[in-house]
């Protein structure tokens, strides 16, 4: 999560509000370097950050063999029961 200092919130407040509405990330407001407990957070997702043809040509396929071994263990998850430790 991103960080945001009192006093440039307070110098800055439509800059750093733009920030968070076309980034859509969460920003923690800090003060003297310590977080504060307050974020300011958008009530609406971002918008989607390009990825481009280049970087999506290099990416490497799963092998069929990782492929079947990641879905298990995927059902696998899913079908353990979970338990509360609380109770």
């Amino acid at each position: 999560m991103k960080t945001v200092g009192t006093r440039e919130l307070k110098q800055n407040p439509h800059t750093v509000i733009e920030r968070v509405r076309n980034t859509g990330d969460e920003y923690e407001i800090t003060a003297y370097g310590r977080p504060t407990g307050v974020r300011i957070v958008p009530d609406r997702p971002g918008p989607r950050r390009w990825v481009s043809g280049a970087s999506l040509a290099d990416v490497t396929p799963m092998s069929p063999r990782n492929a079947a071994a990641w879905r298990s263990d995927i059902e696998q998850a899913m079908a353990d029961e979970v338990t509360d430790p609380w109770e």
